[in-house]
């Protein structure tokens, strides 16, 4: 891909040298005039490069690596020897200083969002004013429309990330004048005032921006993006925590005033306005992109991606499935789909990612993202050394409880599936656990081990979740599928000698992961795809309709928008009798929007908005199964354990603070900000 190339390259060429001559100040982004700076924008070349750079920080704050704060919420653990960010967010113990224990801050500093978020609205401005100054050679006036309506986007999106992570924030709408006084540099914004701003730079983008692009410029802003950015923004702006029910309305500035507002930061009325708002720009970003050829991701282009990769849809492992009848040839090809879903590209057939994109730490064969998912023993080399990830990705046993029976219920309220007195018990009861060898790699035996509770689920649990006694995917030992024992300290247990690469929930992710990936025997090597990862796709588009519709009292609108979710995952629909007083319309929006976008950086801001993360992240609350132990039988591994790490909940973390450290203050440094609340 010509565009996602290009941002690599010309960020190292161009960004690097400008974040060298900038200081720490928030605002201080834009670099000093260079003589040879006019180079930049001399033809339409240097333009689009330009242009390009100003992506650069797209792929760099992304939800999806180890160390993205996003992954602090109650889908999966990491080590706990990792001590990373996520786990700073979810032990409570970040603080305006957490950069200090960072070594050089790099990750951090991506992943805060505040300097690198604004030092990237910079070289936005910074572009969008010398745009027409330099009046570069070839770069006509409908270059240069276009060109602005992709700043203008940019605006929004960086915008609203720091929104999403810091609260009401300094709205930065140009270039800044280097010489600005400290009682000139704006502080807060009210939050409302922040989210008209990022919807009007979004609408004002749509109407010039093309509904899609060719092939070598994925990645770059569409009509179809922003309208579905849009329908995300209005959603955050409608939900509890920003519509009436922030738990610290005497929160406000105390010097700066927003226009209308005055120093109020955030509105204590709720308004069932923001819900008709956000559901009208739900139903324009389905429409926009179906219009634009976007649809979910189907059986038939999930086949073909498997023909394509050499895998047959027969050598999958269901427990529970192992006949060849249609049904269950069927239900392996569902669980293909989901796998091929987040790692298709678009030139493989994927119309559902509507706005994706390479990830910084995403290689073409490996990468620290993909690492940290990875089995810590995948292949053993002909030199009898052991390959493999970092095996840190662990989903909490609250997670696996969330994805549904064959039958489209929760386990603990379908009638039908397995007594939970049952659930950790053998399914094969006849047999026993195999030996664990000590010179080679798990066998197929191991299924032996599976249990009741991991039988009869829907197709995305068996796509994203790694169990004992499970197949991993079926080429990635040396040609051969690897199977998983999480009682086994020599190959992918809990090990006294590694620490600090096991979580120990019983579980892995295996999300994101290649269904083709290969590792070879000979060299350690390995063979897969980085995926383009969906930063949006057309099933949050239901989803998003599916939430307003349940908030405004429309039953059955929102049961629709559900059941095309749940149709292509193979599961029955919704009726009205399936809402309770145990499982309400609003639990089933939630419920079904933790599973289709589990992992996929949701969930952090979902707990938040929704003012849940007081039940759901609290110290007490995380399970998985007995993983952190040598060798342990299959009794003492099954049995529901409480997750060996410090988390906690306190109301401060609904926002992340503004950093405040030596030679980075930015508290001091503007008179008129003001910090979040708690720190």
């Amino acid at each position: 891909m010509k565009f996602i190339s290009k941002i690599s390259r010309i960020a190292q060429a161009l960004v690097i040298p400008c974040c060298l001559l900038t200081s720490c100040n928030y605002l201080d982004v834009i670099p000093p005039e260079q003589a040879d700076f006019d180079d930049t924008m001399k033809d339409q070349e240097a333009v689009e490069n330009f242009l390009y750079t100003c992506y650069g920080y797209v792929p760099r704050c992304q939800p999806y690596d180890f160390n993205a704060f996003e992954q602090s919420a109650d889908e999966l653990v990491a080590p706990r020897d990792w001590n990373d960010f996520p786990q700073q967010i979810a032990w409570g113990t970040v603080s305006p200083s957490t950069y200090l224990t960072w070594g050089n801050g790099k990750n951090f500093d991506d992943f805060g969002f505040w300097i690198p978020g604004y030092n990237w609205l910079g070289y936005v401005h910074h572009f969008l004013a010398e745009l027409d100054v330099l009046n570069p050679v070839g770069v006509t006036e409908e270059d240069k429309a276009q060109y602005r309506a992709e700043c203008w986007f940019l605006e929004a999106y960086y915008h609203f990330r720091i929104l999403q992570a810091m609260g009401p924030c300094p709205i930065i709408d140009g270039r800044v004048d280097p010489n600005i006084t400290t009682d000139e540099i704006p502080g807060r914004s009210h939050f409302d005032y922040c989210i008209d701003y990022i919807v009007n730079k979004l609408d004002t983008a749509a109407t010039i921006l093309p509904a899609v692009r060719e092939t070598a410029e994925l990645g770059r802003a569409t009509s179809t993006i922003c309208k579905a950015l849009k329908a995300r923004v209005l959603l955050c702006a409608a939900s509890p925590l920003w519509n009436g029910s922030f738990p610290h309305p005497e929160w406000r500035n105390t010097n700066f005033e927003t226009p209308g507002y005055g120093t109020e930061l955030v509105s204590p009325t709720y308004s069932e306005e923001k819900w008709r708002r956000a559901l009208t720009a739900a139903q324009e970003a389905l429409a926009a992109a179906e219009a634009a050829g976007y649809h979910l991701f189907t059986i038939d282009e999930a086949l073909l991606c498997a023909q394509n990769d050499g895998i047959d849809v027969n050598s999958i492992y269901i427990p529970g499935r192992d006949a060849e009848t249609v049904d269950n040839e069927e239900f392996k090809a569902r669980v293909l789909l989901f796998q091929y879903l987040v790692t298709a590209n678009e030139g493989q057939g994927n119309r559902e990612l509507i706005w994706a994109n390479r990830i910084d730490s995403d290689g073409n064969n490996g990468g620290e993202a993909m690492d940290a998912r990875l089995p810590c023993v995948v292949v053993r080399r002909t030199n009898g050394t052991n390959v493999g990830g970092w095996g840190g990705f662990a989903p909490t046993l609250n997670a696996v409880e969330r994805f549904y029976t064959d039958m489209g219920k929760l386990p603990s309220q379908d009638p039908a599936f397995y007594p939970q007195n049952e659930w950790y018990t053998r399914f094969n009861s006849g047999a026993s656990s195999p030996e664990l060898p000590t010179d080679h790699l798990d066998g197929e035996d191991v299924k032996n081990d599976i249990i009741k509770f991991h039988v009869r689920r829907e197709p995305r649990f068996y796509s994203w979740i790694v169990f004992d006694g499970s197949q991993y995917m079926p080429k990635i030992n040396d040609g051969n599928p690897l199977w998983i024992n999480f009682k086994n300290t020599n190959t992918n247990g809990w090990s006294q000698s590694n620490t600090r690469n096991c979580a120990g929930t019983g579980y892995l992710s295996k999300k994101f992961v290649d269904p083709a990936i290969q590792f070879r025997a000979n060299d350690g090597g390995r063979t897969s795809r980085a995926a383009r990862r969906p930063y949006i796709r057309m099933a949050e588009l239901y989803l998003n309709l599916a939430e307003c519709y349940a908030a405004l009292g429309e039953t059955q609108s929102a049961l629709d928008n559900l059941n095309i979710i749940r149709e292509r995952a193979g599961i029955p629909d919704l009726t009205t009798a399936d809402i309770t007083g145990t499982m309400t319309l609003t639990d089933w929006v939630r419920n079904e929007r933790f599973v289709e976008l589990y992992e996929e950086g949701f969930r952090y801001y979902d707990v938040r908005r929704w003012m849940i993360a007081p039940d759901v992240l609290k110290a007490g609350v995380r399970y998985g199964l007995n993983g952190i132990e040598l060798n342990p039988s299959f009794e003492d591994f099954n049995q529901r354990t409480l997750i060996n790490q410090p988390f906690t909940w306190d109301e401060r973390l609904y926002l992340m603070p503004i950093w405040s450290r030596q030679g980075m203050d930015e508290l001091y440094s503007n008179p008129q900000l003001v910090q979040a609340p708690g720190y």
